[in-house]
């Protein structure tokens, strides 16, 4: 028997598996977190990729916005943003003419506690700090038009600055490729319309099948229509410089990039690529999932992210097991009453075509999962909504791996995912 210790919540939970049930333990590279966090900062924008440091851009008596990520996003941004702020002063830049825009794109905006939470209380009292609100038309300018016909509003405060720099982390993302770069500014600081308009090129239309675009998934851009879409928008804005973490499984930084934003934004794709995707021969029969703990599996919303990433590596008919404590709950209305509300995939479609969100998308994805696997739930849900979720809720892992053993038989074959939420598996082509 092989023993694993498995992040459950802030535990852990033991799982035992005989050696032949056991394919392999699936984890990304081990990359040590660098040794110092503001001098990695300092030291990534004093060498920027394809780009002159700041104070080759900015002159004194420009206005600079600077584009931060909102609460939902673990990104240093507390360790990163007031970096900028110093090095803007440095070049010239007095603090009156610095606006520090959140690019909460859809999401709610922040109590002055959460600004300073993020950015420090030093850097709130002095510099303005603004949440995007996609919903309020008078905030916005019109750019123009994307070449897929995307209407381009954009924040007047970023549009109307001379210089824009944008703050950020990447990371894999299930429609974008990869989180940070461009997406600052769509969605980060777009229009209500825009975002929608965007986030749709992620769906196929129905005459063609529907589902999701088969050039959209983790990882990919180049082809990727949605990410292209952002990437002309971003274009339209002209952004200056960029300035973007990578963070492990722990939450440590391990790289920063700076530079040129489509350059440096490369750079990073690259460096997480190859951090956090493991390449793998065969599907699976079944897969253990841990999501890393909390805060990833604070609630399911969160913790799907680890179906997200694995689910192009289990076999038609096996068994995902899920290991996600979700003390709080089921985390986003709009994510669970898309599963439930709904009882086939086109009726899903069509209310993503109504209107988009994020949280729809997420519920809609893992639903196209589960019409290939079978989900057993680990966590502390009530057991009804899972259960109207179509997941199987479960107790513990034993209970859940005997669900697999009498689905599939005593030889059946399992990947072990410690960090489900930040590990990648792709299938050798």
């Amino acid at each position: 028997m092989i023993r694993f210790n498995l992040k459950y919540g802030k535990s852990e939970q033991l799982l035992y598996l005989d050696e032949k049930n056991v394919m392999d333990v699936l984890e990304g590279k081990k990359v040590e977190p660098v040794p110092d966090e503001k001098q990695a900062v300092i030291c990534a924008m004093s060498n920027p990729i394809h780009s002159p440091t700041l104070d080759k851009i900015v002159r004194p008596g420009e206005k600079v916005a600077i584009i931060a990520s909102d609460i939902t996003r673990s990104v240093k941004s507390q360790v990163v943003v007031p970096l900028v702020v110093s090095e803007l002063n440095r070049c010239g830049i007095a603090d009156g003419d610095m606006v520090i825009v959140v690019a909460t794109g859809t999401h709610r905006g922040h109590t002055v506690e959460e600004h300073e939470y993020l950015f420090g209380r030093h850097i709130v009292s002095r510099i303005k700090v603004v949440d995007h609100d996609s919903r309020d038309e008078s905030s916005l300018t019109f750019l123009g038009n994307t070449s897929r016909g995307t209407p381009v509003y954009i924040n007047k405060m970023v549009a109307e600055a001379d210089r824009v720099i944008l703050t950020g982390g990447i990371i894999y993302h299930s429609m974008a490729g990869f989180g940070g770069g461009r997406k600052s500014i769509c969605p980060g600081v777009c229009g209500f319309n825009t975002i929608q308009k965007n986030h749709k090129l992620m769906l196929n239309p129905v005459e063609k099948g529907g589902g999701i675009d088969p050039r959209v998934g983790l990882g990919q851009i180049r082809e990727n229509p949605m990410a292209a879409d952002m990437a002309e928008i971003a274009d339209m804005v002209k952004p200056d410089f960029l300035v973007n973490v990578i963070l492990n499984d722990d939450g440590q930084m391990v790289k920063v990039v700076a530079g040129d934003y489509k350059s440096a934004f490369e750079e990073g794709c690259r460096f997480a690529r190859e951090a956090f995707s493991v390449s793998i021969k065969e599907p699976a029969d079944v897969l253990i999932l841990s999501c890393g703990g909390y805060p990833k599996d604070i609630d399911l919303y969160q913790a799907t992210k680890a179906i997200e990433n694995a689910m192009y590596v289990i076999r038609e008919g096996g068994v995902a097991i899920l290991l996600a404590e979700c003390p709080e709950g089921v985390g986003h209305e709009g994510f669970y009453h898309l599963i439930t509300d709904f009882k086939t995939r086109r009726q899903r479609e069509e209310a993503l075509w109504e209107e988009f969100t994020i949280a729809k998308a997420v519920g809609y994805i893992l639903t196209l999962g589960m019409e290939h696997f079978d989900v057993a739930l680990v966590s502390k849900m009530e057991e009804k909504k899972v259960r109207d979720m179509g997941m199987i809720p479960v107790s513990s892992l034993e209970e859940a791996v005997g669900i697999a053993r009498n689905k599939l038989g005593d030889d059946f074959k399992a990947y072990i995912i410690p960090h489900a939420s930040t590990t990648v598996p792709f299938l050798e082509k």
